[in-house]
């Protein structure tokens, strides 16, 4: 049987055992995927362990860029991102399989970031992928949104008053448990969604969060991140898996996963 598995410093909220598992039995391959939360103080060696126990682990907030340094070779496409979100462990490899499975996330729900400026609120692991991502899907600016901006990035007031295109919301602000929050204060956002061509949240639990909420209401298309989470689970197991995927499984497991 092959293991793999999600690492994070906290995934109470995580989806991503049911959408494996839902793979393996359509796959009918005999494998398991479970969650491990590690400590800060012991992310290192508890990694390094893992990397020879496992045959693969995906990466979550926050280790998408401690991970790296740990690794015998990063693919270019993630060495450029500067963040790593899949590992392979037979040969401690690393890849991003957050940009494409974002890219996808976007067509899906008719969001087309092509000529328009596009703000991404934070500037972790997530956020590094989103900005390639967008990059590559046409953006004619792309432009991180910071509490503590650094280099290039904008504060949250100037979000307010040069914001115009896509927004995406790459903190972690409004996900469960704390659902009633919102990176965007209530008295600039209906203001912002009036210059919005399209909000993604990458948060996938709730289905729904205050941001999108706000933007599905302002009549502005809106999506959370249950494609995105989907389609790189899909992207990280054709690296460990040495057998065809078919091209519709996305859509086959977000079918099951919004029908439970």
């Amino acid at each position: 049987m092959l293991h793999f598995g999600l690492i994070g410093e906290h995934l109470g909220h995580s989806m991503s055992v049911p959408i494996h598992q839902a793979l393996y039995r359509l796959l009918g391959i005999e494998a398991d995927y479970q969650l491990y939360e590690l400590p800060r103080d012991t992310f290192k060696q508890d990694a390094e362990k893992l990397l020879h126990t496992l045959d693969g682990f995906n990466i979550t907030i926050p280790y998408k860029q401690d991970i790296m340094p740990l690794l015998k070779s990063i693919d270019p496409f993630a060495q450029a991102i500067g963040a790593v979100n899949t590992v392979r462990c037979k040969d401690a490899s690393g890849y991003n399989t957050d940009a494409p499975g974002f890219a996808a996330m976007l067509r899906r729900h008719g969001i087309d970031p092509a000529g328009k400026p596009a703000f991404v609120l934070g500037t972790g692991g997530a956020a590094k992928a989103i900005v390639a991502a967008l990059q590559n899907m046409g953006a004619i600016s792309v432009t991180c949104v910071s509490r503590h901006p650094k280099g290039g990035d904008i504060t949250y007031e100037q979000l307010a008053d040069d914001f115009s295109g896509v927004l995406v919301n790459c903190t972690p602000v409004g996900m469960w448990p704390n659902v009633d929050g919102c990176p965007i204060p209530g008295h600039q956002l209906k203001d912002i969604l009036r210059r919005a061509a399209g909000v993604a949240d990458v948060i996938y639990n709730p289905a729904e969060t205050v941001l999108t909420k706000a933007a599905a209401a302002a009549g502005v298309p809106a999506c959370t991140g249950l494609y995105m989470l989907v389609d790189q689970a899909v992207e990280a197991e054709r690296r460990w898996l040495d057998c065809p995927i078919p091209a519709d499984m996305t859509a086959t497991i977000m079918k099951e996963m919004t029908t439970r």
